[in-house]
């Protein structure tokens, strides 16, 4: 029998994941002029060294002027380079939960709620009128919340929104499998010179 785990997802995370962090990581900061580009999937970041810690480098979104501070160095390699980028992107979590968030189908054949299992994870959401809604993890308190006018009209995403809305810590519910997520995906970095 094999007794390697079928999803990669359930592994558990490795001991660089316990490290602490710089303090400076992820917080805006001064960079030498870019000297790479980092592209996973359609998104495309400038890597530069920061100006105040050697031991950091800095990336920010292609075209724009800030730049974030990352608690890598070179010689980390560019796959756990790009995962920190991923983990410190803002709308990872609503990735995530887009493409690891399972629909359960409810018996009672309520359109207004969604259940969802997130590896483990049961949640749920109504969705209530004028885009807003409740949420809640497991079998807890619902939590309600106001998404507004741009909020997305379709179920799956809206209940998303909900979630990060009403949860402010949304992402230690599903950790360590963020983090493995954002590994994995990139290992497809592309790096070239910056022009």
């Amino acid at each position: 029998m094999n007794d390697l785990p079928l999803m990669t997802d359930k592994a558990m995370p490795h001991a660089a994941h316990l490290l602490p962090r710089n303090p400076g990581h992820g917080h805006i900061c001064s960079a030498e002029p870019p000297f790479a580009s980092l592209q996973i999937g359609s998104r495309v970041y400038d890597i530069a060294h920061a100006l105040r810690d050697e031991a950091m480098l800095a990336f920010r979104v292609s075209g724009q002027q800030e730049f974030s501070a990352l608690d890598r160095q070179l010689t980390d390699g560019w796959a756990k380079i790009g995962a920190d980028i991923l983990l410190l992107d803002p709308d990872v979590l609503f990735d995530f939960l887009l493409t690891h968030a399972v629909s359960q189908r409810a018996g009672d054949g309520d359109l207004t709620q969604l259940d969802f299992d997130t590896l483990g994870v049961a949640w749920s959401a109504r969705l209530l009128h004028d885009r807003d809604g409740e949420v809640r993890i497991g079998q807890g308190e619902w939590q309600y919340a106001r998404l507004g006018l741009n909020a997305p009209k379709e179920g799956r995403k809206r209940a998303i929104m909900l979630l990060l809305a009403t949860l402010p810590n949304a992402r230690s519910y599903f950790e360590p499998h963020i983090t493995l997520w954002a590994e994995r995906i990139a290992q497809g970095v592309t790096i070239k010179p910056f022009l």
